[in-house]
């Protein structure tokens, strides 16, 4: 299994670093790494991969892995993460953050993910302006690291489970 992701300031690296170790532990072998290192996809029998958000769209690394590999996307497992400034847990925005980035929908439709999330991620002073900032905290925001490592890793289980079923399915044998 591969994970993968496109990361500015290591926040998003974090979140793969996570998954990737919660797989392992549940049996999985994973390669981890950037997607500027990925040269293949179809060496792989599952992805997960990520991509910070910023300005509404994935970075530009990140869409260049999916053009080049979208053949293979499309043919394996995939799951998809984003992670931006408010994840899906803020009551009021996350629902609308969810929709980020803006072609999320092009690629869902394009490679059949098995689940897409979006989580929050580490919002340091220096990165934004003082304006962006205030707007930031009136929404529900706080600077700091806001990853929610519980939900990474129930995620990471649910993706465990669900390999574990399909090999189950291959095989014929019954989940224990």
């Amino acid at each position: 299994m591969l994970v993968t992701y496109a990361s500015r300031f290591g926040s998003t690296a974090g979140v793969a670093e996570r998954i990737a170790e919660r797989l392992t532990e549940h049996g999985s072998h994973v390669e981890l790494s950037s997607v500027d290192e990925v040269e293949d996809v179809s060496a792989y029998d599952a992805v997960v991969f990520g991509s910070a958000v910023f300005n509404q769209r994935w970075m530009p690394e990140a869409e260049e892995f999916v053009r080049r590999s979208l053949g293979a996307l499309a043919d394996c497992p995939v799951w998809l993460f984003s992670v931006g400034t408010f994840g899906d847990s803020k009551r009021l925005i996350g629902p609308l953050m969810k929709r980020e980035p803006k072609d999320i929908r092009d690629l869902e439709r394009a490679v059949h993910p098995r689940d897409y999330r979006v989580f929050a991620g580490v919002i340091d002073r220096h990165q934004w302006p003082f304006f962006s900032r205030v707007l930031y905290h009136a929404l529900g925001g706080r600077l700091g690291d806001n990853r929610d490592w519980a939900s990474i890793d129930a995620w990471a289980l649910e993706i465990s489970r669900t390999l574990d079923s399909s090999k189950c399915a291959l095989s014929g044998k019954r989940p224990t």
